[in-house]
Protein backbone atom coordinates (compact mmCIF):
# COMPACT_ATOMS: atom_id res chain seq x y z
CA UNK A 1 0.00 0.00 0.00
CA UNK A 2 1.18 3.73 -0.61
CA UNK A 3 0.19 6.30 1.90
CA UNK A 4 -0.28 9.85 -0.11
CA UNK A 5 0.75 12.78 2.09
CA UNK A 6 0.47 15.55 -0.43
CA UNK A 7 -1.53 14.96 -3.81
CA UNK A 8 0.16 17.46 -6.07
CA UNK A 9 -1.60 19.47 -7.89
CA UNK A 10 -3.65 16.53 -10.30
CA UNK A 11 -2.31 13.51 -9.90
CA UNK A 12 -4.35 10.92 -10.74
CA UNK A 13 -4.56 6.79 -11.16
CA UNK A 14 -4.76 6.33 -15.32
CA UNK A 15 -4.81 3.05 -17.87
CA UNK A 16 -5.66 3.46 -21.58
CA UNK A 17 -9.11 4.44 -21.14
CA UNK A 18 -12.73 3.09 -22.06
CA UNK A 19 -12.11 3.71 -25.92
CA UNK A 20 -14.65 0.39 -26.74
CA UNK A 21 -17.57 2.49 -24.76
CA UNK A 22 -17.46 5.62 -27.13
CA UNK A 23 -19.91 4.56 -29.54
CA UNK A 24 -22.12 4.25 -26.81
CA UNK A 25 -20.98 7.62 -25.58
CA UNK A 26 -18.51 7.28 -22.75
CA UNK A 27 -15.46 9.27 -23.10
CA UNK A 28 -12.44 7.95 -23.72
CA UNK A 29 -10.19 8.77 -21.04
CA UNK A 30 -6.76 7.20 -19.85
CA UNK A 31 -3.26 8.48 -20.11
CA UNK A 32 -3.00 11.57 -21.68
CA UNK A 33 0.60 11.05 -22.89
CA UNK A 34 0.47 6.54 -23.50
CA UNK A 35 3.79 6.58 -24.93
CA UNK A 36 5.08 8.10 -21.60
CA UNK A 37 2.47 5.54 -19.53
CA UNK A 38 3.19 2.45 -21.43
CA UNK A 39 6.85 2.59 -21.56
CA UNK A 40 6.83 3.09 -18.04
CA UNK A 41 4.92 -0.23 -18.00
CA UNK A 42 7.12 -1.69 -20.25
CA UNK A 43 10.04 -0.99 -17.78
CA UNK A 44 8.67 -3.29 -15.06
CA UNK A 45 7.44 -5.92 -18.07
CA UNK A 46 3.53 -4.55 -16.31
CA UNK A 47 0.78 -5.12 -19.37
CA UNK A 48 0.84 -1.92 -21.32
CA UNK A 49 -2.66 -1.14 -19.82
CA UNK A 50 -1.48 -1.26 -16.09
CA UNK A 51 -3.00 1.19 -13.96
CA UNK A 52 -0.13 4.26 -13.40
CA UNK A 53 -0.05 7.45 -11.71
CA UNK A 54 0.31 10.23 -13.83
CA UNK A 55 1.74 13.16 -12.27
CA UNK A 56 0.83 16.60 -14.28
CA UNK A 57 2.89 19.77 -13.17
CA UNK A 58 3.75 19.75 -9.13
CA UNK A 59 4.44 15.43 -7.69
CA UNK A 60 2.72 14.42 -4.87
CA UNK A 61 4.33 13.25 -1.63
CA UNK A 62 4.10 9.46 -1.12
CA UNK A 63 5.28 6.55 2.11
CA UNK A 64 5.48 3.12 1.01
CA UNK A 65 4.10 0.52 3.79
CA UNK A 66 5.53 -2.37 1.13
CA UNK A 67 8.01 -3.25 -1.20
CA UNK A 68 7.32 -2.41 -4.67
CA UNK A 69 9.61 -1.82 -8.09
CA UNK A 70 8.11 1.71 -9.20
CA UNK A 71 9.78 2.87 -12.64
CA UNK A 72 9.05 7.08 -14.38
CA UNK A 73 8.64 8.34 -17.72
CA UNK A 74 7.53 11.49 -19.48
CA UNK A 75 8.24 14.94 -17.81
CA UNK A 76 11.90 15.85 -16.34
CA UNK A 77 11.20 16.37 -12.47
CA UNK A 78 13.82 15.65 -10.03
CA UNK A 79 13.09 12.13 -8.01
CA UNK A 80 13.61 11.56 -4.58
CA UNK A 81 13.27 8.55 -2.49
CA UNK A 82 14.02 9.36 1.04
CA UNK A 83 17.34 12.18 0.27
CA UNK A 84 18.53 9.87 -2.74
CA UNK A 85 17.76 11.11 -6.31
CA UNK A 86 16.19 8.78 -8.16
CA UNK A 87 16.10 8.02 -12.35
CA UNK A 88 14.13 7.68 -14.50
CA UNK A 89 13.41 5.42 -17.53
CA UNK A 90 15.06 2.62 -15.26
CA UNK A 91 12.84 0.43 -12.94
CA UNK A 92 13.61 1.42 -9.24
CA UNK A 93 13.39 -0.86 -5.99
CA UNK A 94 11.34 1.07 -2.86
CA UNK A 95 11.73 -0.40 0.32
CA UNK A 96 8.35 -0.19 3.23
CA UNK A 97 9.03 3.13 4.93
CA UNK A 98 10.56 5.05 2.15
CA UNK A 99 9.05 8.15 1.14
CA UNK A 100 9.09 9.62 -2.65
CA UNK A 101 8.61 13.27 -3.53
CA UNK A 102 9.45 15.31 -6.45
CA UNK A 103 11.32 18.57 -7.32
CA UNK A 104 10.46 21.25 -9.16
CA UNK A 105 8.90 20.12 -12.74
CA UNK A 106 12.30 21.02 -15.30
CA UNK A 107 10.65 20.19 -18.68
CA UNK A 108 7.32 18.54 -19.70
CA UNK A 109 3.99 18.42 -18.61
CA UNK A 110 3.17 15.20 -17.46
CA UNK A 111 4.94 12.32 -16.06
CA UNK A 112 3.59 8.68 -15.28
CA UNK A 113 4.93 6.04 -12.77
CA UNK A 114 4.26 2.44 -12.59
CA UNK A 115 4.36 -0.08 -9.91
CA UNK A 116 5.01 -3.31 -10.67
CA UNK A 117 1.66 -5.31 -11.42
CA UNK A 118 -0.27 -1.74 -11.62
CA UNK A 119 -2.30 0.15 -9.00
CA UNK A 120 -5.23 -2.25 -7.78
CA UNK A 121 -8.21 0.51 -7.65
CA UNK A 122 -11.99 -0.70 -8.43
CA UNK A 123 -12.30 -1.06 -12.15
CA UNK A 124 -15.19 1.09 -13.24
CA UNK A 125 -17.08 0.41 -17.09
CA UNK A 126 -13.51 -2.01 -17.47
CA UNK A 127 -11.18 0.70 -16.85
CA UNK A 128 -9.49 2.54 -13.51
CA UNK A 129 -8.97 5.48 -15.33
CA UNK A 130 -10.22 8.29 -13.10
CA UNK A 131 -12.00 10.34 -15.49
CA UNK A 132 -13.97 13.72 -14.36
CA UNK A 133 -17.87 13.43 -15.01
CA UNK A 134 -17.53 9.85 -14.65
CA UNK A 135 -15.47 8.52 -11.44
CA UNK A 136 -16.51 9.46 -7.78
CA UNK A 137 -12.80 10.44 -7.70
CA UNK A 138 -10.69 12.09 -10.20
CA UNK A 139 -7.47 13.12 -8.03
CA UNK A 140 -5.63 11.73 -5.82
CA UNK A 141 -6.55 13.46 -2.23
CA UNK A 142 -4.25 14.03 0.64
CA UNK A 143 -4.67 10.33 3.49
CA UNK A 144 -6.04 8.53 0.13
CA UNK A 145 -4.17 4.72 0.59
CA UNK A 146 -3.39 3.15 -2.84
CA UNK A 147 -3.25 -0.94 -3.34
CA UNK A 148 -0.91 -2.53 -5.64
CA UNK A 149 0.96 -6.13 -5.39
CA UNK A 150 3.56 -6.42 -2.88
CA UNK A 151 7.30 -6.61 -4.81
CA UNK A 152 9.91 -9.34 -4.56
CA UNK A 153 13.12 -7.82 -5.55
CA UNK A 154 14.21 -10.72 -8.34
CA UNK A 155 10.62 -9.67 -10.02
CA UNK A 156 11.62 -7.06 -11.91
CA UNK A 157 14.51 -7.40 -15.35
CA UNK A 158 16.45 -4.27 -14.71
CA UNK A 159 16.66 -2.71 -18.33
CA UNK A 160 16.25 0.63 -19.58
CA UNK A 161 14.04 2.12 -22.59
CA UNK A 162 13.48 5.65 -22.97
CA UNK A 163 9.97 7.25 -24.17
CA UNK A 164 9.62 8.40 -27.75
CA UNK A 165 7.44 11.23 -26.47
CA UNK A 166 9.27 15.04 -27.37
CA UNK A 167 9.29 17.41 -24.44
CA UNK A 168 8.98 20.75 -26.14
CA UNK A 169 7.49 19.28 -29.47
CA UNK A 170 7.68 22.11 -32.03
CA UNK A 171 5.81 20.60 -34.15
CA UNK A 172 2.35 18.66 -34.25
CA UNK A 173 1.19 16.06 -36.99
CA UNK A 174 -2.43 16.13 -38.43
CA UNK A 175 -4.60 15.09 -41.47
CA UNK A 176 -7.30 17.32 -42.56
CA UNK A 177 -10.69 16.77 -41.15
CA UNK A 178 -13.80 15.97 -42.65
CA UNK A 179 -14.76 19.75 -42.76
CA UNK A 180 -11.36 21.03 -43.98
CA UNK A 181 -12.50 21.78 -47.67
CA UNK A 182 -14.80 23.99 -46.37
CA UNK A 183 -12.12 26.63 -44.67
CA UNK A 184 -10.70 29.16 -47.21
CA UNK A 185 -7.86 29.19 -48.75
CA UNK A 186 -6.76 31.76 -45.72
CA UNK A 187 -7.86 29.79 -43.44
CA UNK A 188 -6.02 26.76 -44.83
CA UNK A 189 -3.03 28.49 -44.86
CA UNK A 190 -2.96 30.04 -41.33
CA UNK A 191 -3.22 26.54 -40.38
CA UNK A 192 0.09 25.30 -42.14
CA UNK A 193 2.02 28.78 -41.36
CA UNK A 194 0.90 29.85 -37.77
CA UNK A 195 2.88 29.21 -34.64
CA UNK A 196 0.19 28.61 -32.28
CA UNK A 197 0.68 28.82 -28.29
CA UNK A 198 -1.50 26.62 -25.97
CA UNK A 199 -3.79 28.97 -24.35
CA UNK A 200 -4.61 28.76 -20.29
CA UNK A 201 -7.82 27.19 -21.73
CA UNK A 202 -5.97 23.42 -21.58
CA UNK A 203 -7.40 20.42 -19.28
CA UNK A 204 -7.95 16.46 -19.85
CA UNK A 205 -10.43 17.50 -22.14
CA UNK A 206 -9.51 19.98 -24.71
CA UNK A 207 -6.63 22.22 -25.40
CA UNK A 208 -7.26 25.93 -26.94
CA UNK A 209 -5.05 27.37 -29.36
CA UNK A 210 -4.04 31.13 -29.43
CA UNK A 211 -3.95 32.89 -32.21
CA UNK A 212 -7.53 32.39 -33.10
CA UNK A 213 -8.29 31.84 -36.84
CA UNK A 214 -10.71 34.77 -38.74
CA UNK A 215 -14.77 33.64 -38.41
CA UNK A 216 -15.96 30.36 -39.74
CA UNK A 217 -19.87 30.46 -40.26
CA UNK A 218 -20.94 27.21 -42.10
CA UNK A 219 -23.24 25.31 -40.17
CA UNK A 220 -22.33 21.49 -38.76
CA UNK A 221 -24.54 19.20 -37.95
CA UNK A 222 -22.94 17.21 -34.95
CA UNK A 223 -21.14 14.59 -35.66
CA UNK A 224 -18.29 11.82 -34.29
CA UNK A 225 -15.19 13.16 -32.58
CA UNK A 226 -11.69 11.72 -31.13
CA UNK A 227 -9.23 12.18 -29.26
CA UNK A 228 -7.16 14.47 -31.40
CA UNK A 229 -10.07 16.24 -33.13
CA UNK A 230 -9.13 19.74 -34.33
CA UNK A 231 -12.91 21.69 -34.28
CA UNK A 232 -12.60 25.55 -34.93
CA UNK A 233 -15.75 27.80 -33.65
CA UNK A 234 -18.15 29.91 -35.26
CA UNK A 235 -15.84 32.71 -33.69
CA UNK A 236 -12.37 31.13 -35.35
CA UNK A 237 -11.17 29.59 -31.61
CA UNK A 238 -9.35 26.43 -32.12
CA UNK A 239 -10.04 23.50 -30.24
CA UNK A 240 -8.05 20.43 -29.73
CA UNK A 241 -9.67 17.82 -28.21
CA UNK A 242 -8.28 15.79 -25.67
CA UNK A 243 -8.65 12.24 -23.57
CA UNK A 244 -11.81 13.19 -21.65
CA UNK A 245 -13.30 15.11 -25.20
CA UNK A 246 -16.72 13.75 -25.14
CA UNK A 247 -17.92 11.67 -28.20
CA UNK A 248 -19.97 13.97 -30.55
CA UNK A 249 -19.61 17.56 -31.46
CA UNK A 250 -21.08 20.12 -33.38
CA UNK A 251 -18.36 22.08 -34.59
CA UNK A 252 -16.43 21.68 -37.58
CA UNK A 253 -13.65 18.87 -37.39
CA UNK A 254 -10.88 20.64 -39.46
CA UNK A 255 -7.96 18.33 -38.75
CA UNK A 256 -7.03 14.92 -37.05
CA UNK A 257 -4.14 14.65 -34.71
CA UNK A 258 -1.91 11.69 -35.01
CA UNK A 259 -1.48 9.43 -31.98
CA UNK A 260 2.42 10.67 -31.36
CA UNK A 261 0.80 14.34 -31.68
CA UNK A 262 -1.60 13.96 -29.52
CA UNK A 263 1.06 12.50 -26.47
CA UNK A 264 3.39 15.35 -27.64
CA UNK A 265 0.57 18.04 -26.88
CA UNK A 266 0.41 16.96 -23.44
CA UNK A 267 3.65 17.44 -22.76
CA UNK A 268 2.91 21.21 -23.73
CA UNK A 269 1.58 23.97 -21.33
CA UNK A 270 0.46 27.20 -21.43
CA UNK A 271 2.69 29.27 -23.66
CA UNK A 272 4.36 26.54 -25.62
CA UNK A 273 4.44 27.28 -28.92
CA UNK A 274 4.41 24.72 -31.76
CA UNK A 275 3.51 24.46 -35.62
CA UNK A 276 1.10 22.34 -37.38
CA UNK A 277 2.23 20.29 -40.17
CA UNK A 278 -0.65 18.82 -42.13
CA UNK A 279 0.34 15.47 -44.01
CA UNK A 280 -1.10 14.12 -47.27
CA UNK A 281 -4.23 11.53 -46.90
CA UNK A 282 -1.90 8.83 -48.79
Amino acid sequence: MIKVIKAGLYTSIQDLGRSPLQPIGVPMGGAMDRESAQNANALLENEPNAAVLEITMTGPVLTFTENAWVAFSGAIFPIYIDQNIASTNTPIWVKAGQELRFGTLEKGVRLYMAIKGGFLNEPLLGSRSMQAHLSPIIKLEKGMELQHRSGEKDQAIILEKKSNTPLGAKKILAFQGPEFKYLNPEQQEGLNQQTFKVSNLNNRMAYQLLPSLSAFEKNQITGPVLPGTVQITPSGNIMVLMREAQTTGGYPRILQLTQESINALAQLKTGDSFRIKILPLN
